[in-house]
Formats: structure tokens, sequence, C-alpha cells
């Protein structure tokens, strides 16, 4: 059985008053497809930036690696555990080069050379390497999304978190970009992805979690979770969705 790469044990995250995460214990293997699934509000989202440290935890622990991730050098810790953001998140003064070289060159992850070869490997090969010298401003939403997610290829996480990766963008980017990510999962990459694209959920994942008002309600294989959930709410989410 592949090794245990992330172990979460009783998180919680408050804002205030608000309780957002509840009591989450999860274990990720190494080569795993996670796909986490809930309501708008459910934590989902939250609960994928406190692995990534881009939410601290009011309380319980996460651990990389049987390491707690309060204890790394955070920038390492991104390094292995990246992350995809909804609105892409790319640096508008800068160019597509720039934005895929700046942090494997400053991190001294690789030269500046390497770091542009592999740059336009990776441009060429999601049909873009036109774009290389254009601005974030200039480029569709579903273009900075796959840019984005090479983005995070560059730096050769161990794992990679999708935050609803299609839902800023428009109907006829989304099939691209699930295409992109169907690769990088076939490449044997370690995914969490939180997405409400119910299809490519089926399609990609080894495990579906469904997370409900801060908690998880229910988990287990697609087959069995699309089509026998063991739970009302699971059950009352999905003859909404289906």
């Amino acid at each position: 059985m592949a090794e245990k790469i992330i172990k979460v044990k009783n998180l919680k995250k408050e804002f205030g008053k608000n309780k957002v995460i509840k009591g989450i214990d999860f274990e990720l293997r190494e080569g795993e497809r996670v796909v986490i699934l809930g309501p708008s509000g459910s934590g989902k989202s939250t609960f994928l930036r406190c692995i990534n440290r881009m939410e601290e935890p009011s309380s319980g622990e996460v651990y990389f690696n049987d390491i707690l991730i309060t204890d790394k050098n955070i920038q390492k810790m991104r390094q292995d555990i990246g992350m995809v953001f909804q609105h892409f998140n790319l640096i508008s003064n800068l160019t597509v080069m720039e934005n895929l070289t700046l942090a494997p060159v400053i991190l001294k992850l690789m030269s500046e050379e390497a770091a542009e070869k592999k740059a336009r490997g990776l441009l060429r090969h999601i049909d873009l390497l036109n774009k290389a010298s254009a601005y974030p401003a200039s480029l569709s939403g579903g273009q900075k999304q796959r840019i984005a997610i090479i983005r995070a290829m560059m730096m050769n996480p161990k794992v990679l978190l999708f935050d609803e990766p299609t839902s800023a963008l428009d109907p006829e980017s989304i099939g691209d970009v699930l295409s992109l990510i169907h690769e990088v999962a076939n490449l044997g990459m370690t995914i969490m992805i939180v997405t409400h694209e119910i299809n490519f959920a089926k399609e990609i994942a080894s495990r579906v979690v469904f997370v409900d008002e801060g908690r998880i309600i229910e988990e287990g294989r697609p087959a069995e979770f699309f089509a026998h959930p063991k739970t009302p709410r699971v059950r009352e989410f999905l003859e909404k969705v289906l």
C-alpha cells in the first residue's frame, strides 16, 4: 500500500465566531486522486487552504510526510504542496514566462536557463508557447488557468491541490482545463481537488470525500459513493446535482 503523505488530525478553523472547520480527520496516500464535494460554504476550500498553510488552523494538526507543517519552512512546504486557485493568481505585471520561472529561480531550484527551458516545454505541450511574452491581462480565463497549473508543476510538487479550478471559467474553456488536470493525474501526481464538476469527479477520483458544515460526512470509492450513498445528506446532495 502507498505511503501516507498527508495526515490531518482534528483540524478546526474559526474566523471570529464562525466555525468553518469543526474537526476533520483525514489521510492522503501517495498517488491518490481525492475529489472533495459538498455544498457552497461547507468548508471545502478552507480545508485545502489549511493544508497549504494559506490559512493557519485554529487547532488540530496537519502532517506532511510525518512532519508537522507548522514546523516546516513555509516556502519549502509550498514547494512540496502546490496549489491552483479558483482565480488563477498570476502576477499581472509579469509576462507568462516570468510567472512560470520566478519561484523556481528565486528558490534556487534551477537556474534561469533551466527554468526557461522547462517552461517552454510545458507551454509547448499546452499549445501556448506563443504566449510566453504576453501579460496575463491579454489571456482568456482558460489560458490563465492552464498556465497557473503548469506554474505549479514547475516546482515539482509532491502533492497538488486544486481549489475549484473551473468555477471562474466560461463553458468553452472548462474542457481544456479539465483535460490538463487529467494529464497531470495520469502522470501519477497526488491530487486533492475541490470541484462542482460531477462527471469529471467520477472520471478522475480514486476517492470521493463529502464535506458539509465543516465536517467529513461520507467518503468512498467513486462507483460506490455515487451509486449507493450511505447518508441521507449525501443522497439529498446527489439528487440535486446528478
